[in-house]
């Protein structure tokens, strides 16, 4: 299965893990500059939301192919006599 088709099919799941993950990590990451006196860093705030969207979609690539190979287990039985 294609990357475009696993992202057309998982795009609202892996947004809904994305804001969930990404705003914890981004509450962690940047707590003095949301709640102290500390500039706020955008570049690393945008990619908090973006690596856990890429993970969940990798993740989902991973296990499509996984499920797609052969598991080895349609060995004819004779060969374990």
């Amino acid at each position: 299965m294609q990357l475009l088709e696993l992202l057309r099919r998982y795009h609202t799941q892996a947004a809904k893990v994305a804001v969930v993950v990404g705003t914890i990590l981004l509450l962690i990451n940047q707590h003095d500059a949301l709640f102290g006196y500390e500039k706020i860093q955008w570049l690393p705030a945008a990619l908090t939301y973006c690596v856990p969207f890429c993970v969940f979609m990798l993740g989902k690539l991973s296990s499509e192919r996984d499920c797609q190979k052969p598991s080895g287990l349609n060995v004819p039985f004779s060969r374990y006599r």
